[in-house]
C-alpha cells in the first residue's frame, strides 16, 4: 500500500522537474517497483520522503501530501476506519494499524479533561522528517472529515511544538484558526462529543470482516522485504489456485532463479511464504467459520484432505479439528 506515498509525492514534485528516479534515489527501488500495490520497508519509505523534502526544499510538503489523502486511498485499512461505528472507534483503529500505514512514527490516543488527543512522535527520525510525517497524518485526518465528522459540530484543536512559519496560510486553510504553535506538545485533539458522533458509512458486519482481514495482513504489511511483500500480496489474491514459484516469477516479470535469489536475500523461500499464507487462511477459516475441513482443504488448493491435515499438523502441532475445538 505504500506506493500511494510515492504517487502523491511524485504528483507534487513532477511539477518542479524532478524525475521518478531522483525521488527513489538510495531506496534500492526502480520506478517499475511502484506500479503495483506493494510495501516499502520503513527505511525505504523514510529515504523516499527525505529525498522529497530535500529535492523540493518545502517544509510544508507533509501538509500538501496529507491533503491528497483520504480514507479510501488507504485501501482496506481506510475502509475499516470508514465502517467504524463512531469517530472515536475509527481513531482507535488508526492507532491499531499505525505501523502498517506509517511504520516509522508512533501514534497514540490520550484522554484529558473532556478531550482526546491524537499524539504523533518519531523521535528517532531527523527533525524535518518527523515534522513531515506529523503534518501528513493531521492533514489526512482533516481531509477525511467529510466522511468522519459532522463539520458544523466538530470541535478540534491543533497544537504544534515548533514556531509558526512566516506564511501560515496553508495551515489555516487546512485546520482553520484553531492552531497553537510553540506548544509543549504535538497533538490534534477533539472534544468527547465529536468522538461520540456516528459515522454515516458505519457498517458493523462489514467492519468486522475488514478488521479481521487487516489483522491478518499486519505481519505482511510490516515485512522488511519488498519482493517478499509482493509475493505475499499475489498469494493472498490467488483464491484457491495458488501459483507455483515459476508462475509467480512470470507475474513479477523476472526469472524463477532471480525471484528465488531475491527471496533468499530477504531471508525466506517461496514455499515458506506459501505455507505461511495457507496457515493464516486455514486458521481463520477454522476459527471463524463452520466450513467442513474438506472444504477448507479445497479452498487452500490441497489435492486431498489428508494432505491438508498433515500440513496443518506440521504448521501448528495440532490437527485442524483440535485447533477448531480449542478455539471453541
Amino acid at each position: 500500500m505504500h506506493s500511494i506515498y510515492f504517487s502523491a509525492l511524485f504528483s507534487l514534485l513532477e511539477k518542479l522537474g524532478i524525475s521518478e528516479q531522483q525521488l527513489l534515489n538510495n531506496t534500492g527501488l526502480m520506478a517499475v517497483d511502484t506500479r503495483s500495490d506493494v510495501n516499502f520497508t520503513a527505511k525505504q519509505l523514510n529515504t523516499l520522503c527525505a529525498n522529497a523534502l530535500q529535492l523540493s526544499n518545502d517544509m510544508q510538503l507533509g501538509l500538501k501530501v496529507g491533503s491528497l489523502f483520504d480514507l479510501p486511498s488507504q485501501g482496506i485499512f481506510g475502509y475499516a476506519l470508514m465502517t467504524s461505528s463512531t469517530v472515536g472507534d475509527a481513531l482507535k483503529l488508526l492507532v491499531r494499524y499505525n505501523r502498517a500505514i506509517l511504520p516509522s512514527i508512533h501514534i497514540e490516543l490520550k484522554s484529558k479533561a473532556g478531550r482526546t488527543e491524537l499524539l504523533t512522535q518519531g523521535g528517532h527520525l531527523p527533525i524535518e522528517l518527523d515534522r513531515f510525517y506529523c503534518e501528513l497524518v493531521y492533514a489526512a485526518i482533516l481531509n477525511s472529515r467529510h466522511i468522519l465528522f459532522d463539520i458544523p459540530t466538530t470541535n478540534f484543536k491543533l497544537e504544534l511544538d515548533y514556531p509558526a512559519p512566516n506564511d501560515a496560510t496553508l495551515y489555516e486553510k487546512i485546520f482553520g484558526p484553531n492552531i497553537l504553535f510553540n506548544s509543549n506538545r504535538r497533538s490534534l485533539s477533539f472534544n468527547d462529543e465529536s468522538l461520540a458522533a456516528a459515522i454515516s458509512t458505519a457498517n458493523p458486519l462489514t467492519q468486522d470482516i475488514l478488521q479481521r482481514e487487516c489483522d491478518r495482513l499486519l505481519p505482511i504489511e510490516s515485512h522488511r522485504g519488498i519482493v517478499t511483500a509482493r509475493v505475499q500480496h499475489e498469494l493472498l489474491q490467488s483464491g484457491s489456485e495458488f501459483p507455483t514459484c515459476a508462475t509467480m516469477a512470470k507475474r513479477l516479470h523476472m526469472s524463477e532463479s532471480t525471484l528465488q535469489r531475491h527471496l533468499i536475500k530477504e531471508g525466506c523461500r517461496f514455499q515458506q511464504l506459501l505455507d505461511k499464507v495457507r496457515y493464516r487462511l486455514a486458521s481463520e477459516y477454522l476459527a471463524g467459520t463452520a466450513l467442513p475441513v474438506s472444504e477448507i482443504s479445497c479452498l487452500l488448493g490441497f489435492s486431498d484432505t489428508a494432505n491438508f491435515r498433515r500440513s496443518f499438523k506440521r504448521w501448528s502441532d495440532e490437527t485442524p479439528s483440535q485447533y477448531r475445538d480449542r478455539g471453541r
